[in-house]
Order: structure tokens, then sequence, then C-alpha cells
């Protein structure tokens, strides 16, 4: 399960962030801190691009100017988790790179990225994977928490093709 999206640029300053479920950290001192980790491992001459916490697992990718973290379930499918990181790094690039070559520190200029967030990590989720995951470790009342898991991820994914225009079969 994705519970939480952050884009950071070099300097350690998050640009963009969002939330899917009750993961609560301070933006800022989340980038900072994934930037000095970051470049701490590049000091070593080492490649880190990931840590876990407990249940959850924090993959991040640098690319130029950009850092893309994700925090999802320590169950959760590396490949396609790094493939969706990629995936908002492209986009974001092909949108903003222009803007992030000489970017004034205004965070307006990216609030209207969240939408491709929802997009690009919900569109093609492999909810069959999410569910078979999940069942392994399920506790009495997470069935529940499960549905409305997925529920909201139906609710989301209605809303973003309706407003890319996809019409409903009624």
């Amino acid at each position: 399960m994705i519970h939480h999206v952050w884009l950071i640029n070099r300097a350690g300053v998050c640009i963009l962030d969002r939330n899917y479920t009750g993961f609560r950290v301070n933006r800022q001192l989340f980038s900072g801190f994934l930037t000095a980790l970051n470049n701490f491992a590049l000091q070593l001459n080492q490649n880190l691009d990931s840590l876990s916490m407990g249940e959850i697992t924090i993959y991040y990718e640098l690319d130029g100017n950009l850092i893309v973290a994700i925090a999802v379930d320590r169950d959760d499918n590396d490949q396609e988790i790094r493939r969706k990181i990629r995936a908002i790094r492209e986009e974001f690039q092909l949108k903003y790179g222009n803007i992030l070559e000489d970017w004034d520190g205004n965070l307006n200029y990216f609030d209207s990225f969240v939408k491709d967030f929802d997009r690009i990590l919900m569109l093609d989720w492999n909810f069959d994977y999410d569910l078979r995951i999940k069942s392994k470790s399920m506790k009495p009342d997470y069935p529940t928490k499960n549905v409305i898991n997925i529920s909201q991820r139906g609710i989301d994914l209605f809303e973003a093709l309706r407003e890319k225009g996809v019409k409903s079969e009624e």
C-alpha cells in the first residue's frame, strides 16, 4: 500500500508531497533527512536506494536535481514501486524540468502535479497483489480497512478518469 510520496530537490527542499494514508511526517524534516542520508552514502561511494523502518519501506531515486521518494508497506513489490518512481520522475521532468533549472523557490508552480501523482500511482496499481500481501497478516479489523482503502482508490480512479474525459457506461 502506498502511504506517501515526495518530490525533493537536490538541495533537500520538499517541493511537493501527497499523503495517501495516515502516515504523517514533517515534509521538510523528512526531505532534509533523506538528502543528508543520500549525501552520506555518496561520501562513502555507496548507493542508498531504500530505507526500512518497521513495517514501512521508503524507496527513492535521485536523478539530476530531483529525488522521488515513496513510502510503502514493507511487503510491497519493489519492482512495481520503482517503476512508479521512474514514471513520476519522467512526467515531472517533462512538465517542470525547465522551471526547476531556474526555480525561484515558489512551491505553487508544482501544486497541480498532485493529480499526476494520483493517476500514476493508482491507475495500474496491482490490487490483486496488494490483497494477497495484506491477507497474510490481517488483523481482525483489517478487512474493513482494506475494503475502505480499495473503495477510496476506486473513487480516486473514477475521479481521475472523469477528469480525463472518460465517460462511464450506464
